[in-house]
């Protein structure tokens, strides 16, 4: 169910609190893409920074140019496949990284106080938050833009209390056939 208006300040504070509670990984994305050398060196710094200070917490780390509901494609970038000699090259350019939720995690998550303002390259972006493996809500910062998977009617309403608008003014349930699956259980 997409959400409506921003997430911030309290708003974001009580979402993400929740979050951490309900979920068991939440997931980072890292975009090489459209970045001046000097802003490639700083999301560089921040990406190690992340692993560094959470690597106990580290559940799995991947490059790919997929996560939950986002396919970059050559052509989204402006260019074409054979400007990569190597293809697997392309997906070098993105780092998907996976943790497991923590108090100290959700300390760093609340150190900002605005979920459309993770964005690379001085944070990692398009937060998502995984339960048993499948993505519950997730966020795509660039576009303001988050989707939370109600599991039933009574956490739709809860989420309304804490200040959640929804676009849907019902709750529509959601098969988890239909949700994204990632697998990080003993990936590391």
């Amino acid at each position: 169910m997409l959400i409506k208006g921003k997430i911030e300040n309290e708003k974001y504070e009580r979402l993400i609190k929740y979050a951490f509670q309900k979920s068991d990984a939440i997931m980072f994305v890292f975009r090489k893409d459209g970045f001046s050398n000097q802003q490639i060196l700083k999301l560089e710094k921040t990406s190690n920074d992340l692993k560094t200070k959470f690597k106990d917490y580290i559940l799995k780390i991947r490059n790919g140019s997929y996560w939950v509901f986002t396919k970059v494609g050559y052509s989204q970038l402006g260019i074409s496949s054979s400007e990569f000699k190597d293809p697997s090259n392309f997906d070098k350019l993105f780092e998907v990284l996976f943790y497991k939720t923590t108090k100290e995690l959700e300390e760093y998550v609340l150190s900002n106080s605005n979920l459309y303002s993770w964005l690379n390259p001085d944070y990692p972006e398009d937060i998502s938050f995984f339960k048993n493996g499948y993505c519950w809500l997730y966020s795509v910062a660039h576009e303001e833009m988050c989707d939370i998977y109600c599991e039933n009617e009574e956490e739709y309403n809860y989420l309304k209390s804490i200040g959640i608008e929804f676009m849907d003014d019902k709750f529509i349930e959601i098969l988890n056939n239909e949700l994204y699956f990632e697998n990080y259980d003993n990936i590391l």
